[in-house]
């Protein structure tokens, strides 16, 4: 019994050298495939707040005719938003086709403050498919949700899905965020961010299991 309870010892402890050491490896290569080594502090004036996976980007957004400043707050969370489904480019000079970049695009909410008043809109990006039907206005992202409420939000609030809203009101709803800073450009900045954000989550991961693995 003794030999027997050695021997699974010793496998468990074989087992926990060999992820290590494939840890290792892994943390190396993701290091090295790493584009953006430090995470920025503002994206297009906003100001960039992290908690987490929770990522909290806030600016002011003044009116030249009227007196009054809005307060911008774009919320978003990475986890879950790597794209995998991207199409492998097939290079006829190549044995293997290259994967296109894995792009991290989050859904977000967008929360036009006022006084106690706010206007709330839950976007994400458009699938390819959705992008070929709307290239008239080569918008990149939609609107998913408008509400409006004074205050806190809760679940009495209601809300209404952004494909039921008039194709004219969507449009203008559409302006006014690009108005406040919530353009095509800056989507494509989000997501940049986002994807940079998640990769440093996921080397952090990498190097906590590795250490929880070797008992450090």
């Amino acid at each position: 019994m003794a030999n027997l309870i050695c021997s699974f010892s010793s496998g468990i402890v074989a087992g926990e050298q060999e992820l290590v050491q494939f840890l290792s490896e892994e943390i190396a290569a993701e290091c090295k495939a790493q584009k953006i080594k430090s995470i920025p502090s503002k994206i297009d004036g906003f100001e960039v707040k992290l908690d987490g996976a929770e990522v909290t980007l806030t600016k002011k957004a003044g009116n030249e005719k009227l007196v009054f400043i809005f307060l911008v707050i774009v919320n978003f969370n990475v986890n879950h938003t790597v794209d995998t489904d991207a199409e492998p480019e097939v290079n006829p000079n190549m044995d293997k086709p290259e994967f296109a970049e894995l792009k991290s695009k989050p859904s977000f909410d967008v929360d036009l403050q006022l006084g106690d008043q706010t206007l709330s809109f839950t976007c994400s990006f458009l699938s390819s498919d959705s992008m070929q039907q709307s290239d008239e206005y080569n918008d990149i992202f939609g609107i998913d949700e408008l509400t409006i409420f004074k205050g806190e939000w809760n679940e009495k609030t209601y809300a209404v899905a952004g494909d039921v809203l008039d194709g004219c009101l969507y449009d203008l709803l559409m302006n006014l965020l690009e108005e406040k800073g919530i353009s095509n450009e800056f989507v494509e900045k989000l997501s940049d961010f986002s994807t940079a954000y998640e990769h440093s989550l996921y080397i952090a991961l990498l190097e906590n299991t590795k250490k929880f693995v070797s008992g450090q």
